[in-house]
């Protein structure tokens, strides 16, 4: 029995399965895990309801009535609302062109049955991982191009006041708040607002009408004994959001019969610092009284830090330059054996044949899937199973010399070999170097119908890509040759031969 990690409730997972007996097992154990379980037991009915709740993660089986998974899926990345929901596949179909077909319609992951319980948490929490990642990544997209925004605005700017006055303009448009103004401090007791912005962007031209535009004023107000939110944000240094503008006693903010007027409820006062000091405060204004979210106050912070001396600008940078890093890394390549996962097989594959047509030369391919390794998981165990996989793509990895050669983990115990300027001949000759170092490796698989060891099946095919051919042609003729292999005994190279006019 699964025991939940911990009591707070994790994201929300829909499950989109006929099968009962399947609903039921998967939603216990998701449950146990802590995860918030969704159920359809169509495709019409999980299209129809996915947008009341959307998902983090959808576990999609293939075999369905009426709609299958492959068109759930299809529909699911046509919507721009659950397009970018990663979509698991569950099914007992364990061919290669299933699979193919369910990353080709946008599925990130998939599931053979029957499966091990563990090994689909692993997946759920790996895909969630990466869903994760990829949301940051967006966040802090969001935030630099904000400030590279505010940052040209500062550099074009004459003095400080036009530089604050195109700053509230652009955080106005990029959060959606109707009105900005800012105050600069003069001395303990006094601030000078030396302008005031409008901005809406529901009107045709993006301002609000002509008698309350952006104009510039100047005006002193002197901090009395009360709490005001300037002197409260001057004196404390931090962002205070004020849900209802009207319980404040200085009215000299905005105006309380202009805020009546256009219907102004909240306001947000940001100040900007160097060091310890004050420099100005921005205050941000909304006509509704919602609750800010955390994102929203983050940001317009990041925007004083820059306009603080733009101290914090190569720290942003770093850290997205950093997740760009991580991001690509998970993206590019299998965690399990550090080779290049399918999707980067496939974008390297297609750049390849675009190239190799062009320069009229030889790519060559090899598809490469260990003999019976169900048997080896059923009889040593799936982590017995993962230093198996680990230890033949190290071996394949060894017969890849060359810097355009690129292997990868083409799914499951699946590997493939992609071989830039190489003809058949050299390919059939790599192939069989594969062969033989799985097989010196001598790893012992009891199981196995063919061998006391762990052996491997290959399929190789090779061609000079040109406009009558397709790319699928090449990938299509390797698998048959593995397959051939498969069939003719395991444990051998096959390879064939495309006979087309180049």
């Amino acid at each position: 029995m699964y025991q939940q990690q911990n009591s707070i409730l994790r994201e929300s997972i829909l499950i989109i399965n006929d099968n009962p007996k399947s609903l039921k097992l998967l939603t216990e154990l998701l449950s146990v895990q802590g995860y918030k379980v969704q159920i359809a037991t169509s495709g019409k009915e999980a299209l129809e309801n996915i947008h009341f709740e959307p998902p983090a993660l959808i576990l999609l089986e293939v075999k369905m009535p009426e709609m299958d998974g492959y068109q759930i899926c299809e529909y699911l990345k046509i919507d721009k609302q659950t397009a970018n929901i990663p979509v698991v596949f569950i099914s007992a179909l364990d061919g290669v062109m299933d699979k193919v077909k369910a990353f080709t319609v946008g599925g990130v992951d998939y599931i053979t049955k029957p499966f091990e319980l563990i090994e689909i948490l692993a997946r759920i929490e790996n895909q969630l991982r990466l869903r994760s990642l990829q949301q940051q990544l967006q966040q802090q997209n969001a935030l630099l191009q904000l400030l590279l925004k505010v940052t040209h605005a500062i550099s074009e700017a004459s003095d400080i006041e036009s530089a604050l006055e195109v700053t509230l303009a652009e955080v106005c448009q990029t959060m959606n708040w109707d009105f900005g103004e800012a105050w600069i401090p003069n001395q303990e007791t006094t601030m000078l607002k030396f302008s005031r912005g409008w901005y809406s962007s529901n009107s045709n031209n993006g301002t609000l009408p002509v008698t309350l535009k952006f104009r510039q004023q100047h005006q002193i107000i002197t901090f009395s004994s009360q709490q005001s939110l300037l002197q409260r944000v001057w004196k404390s240094q931090q962002t205070e959001w004020v849900k209802d503008i009207s319980q404040e006693k200085e009215s000299v903010l905005i105006g309380f019969q202009v805020a009546e007027k256009i219907g102004i409820k909240s306001a947000l006062g940001i100040p900007i610092i160097l060091g310890k000091q004050v420099l100005a405060i921005l205050v941000f204004f909304q006509k509704s009284s919602q609750i800010l979210e955390q994102n929203s106050i983050q940001l317009v912070n990041a925007v004083a830090t820059q306009l603080g001396g733009l101290i914090q600008r190569k720290k942003s940078e770093l850290a997205l330059k950093k997740a760009n890093q991580n991001l690509k890394r998970i993206a590019s390549f299998d965690s399990l054996t550090s080779l290049a996962n399918r999707r980067t097989f496939d974008e390297y594959f297609h750049q390849k044949w675009e190239q190799l047509k062009q320069e009229k030369k030889y790519l060559s391919l090899i598809i490469c899937d260990v003999d019976y390794f169900k048997y080896y998981n059923d009889c040593y165990g799936h982590p017995e199973g993962d230093q198996c996989l680990k230890k033949v793509a190290q071996a394949i990895s060894k017969v890849a010399k060359l810097s355009t050669d690129l292997v990868c983990r083409y799914g499951g115990e699946e590997f493939g070999v992609i071989l830039p300027n190489t003809n058949i001949e050299e390919a059939l000759r790599r192939a069989e170097l594969i062969r033989k170092e799985i097989k010196i490796l001598q790893i012992p698989h009891a199981c196995s119908k063919v061998s006391p060891y762990v052996t491997v099946s290959l399929g190789v095919s090779s061609v000079i890509p040109t406009l009558q051919l397709s790319a699928r042609t090449l990938l299509i003729d390797a698998d048959r040759a593995l397959y051939q292999a498969k069939e003719q005994g395991r444990d051998c190279v096959i390879v064939h031969r495309i006979n087309y006019v180049c």
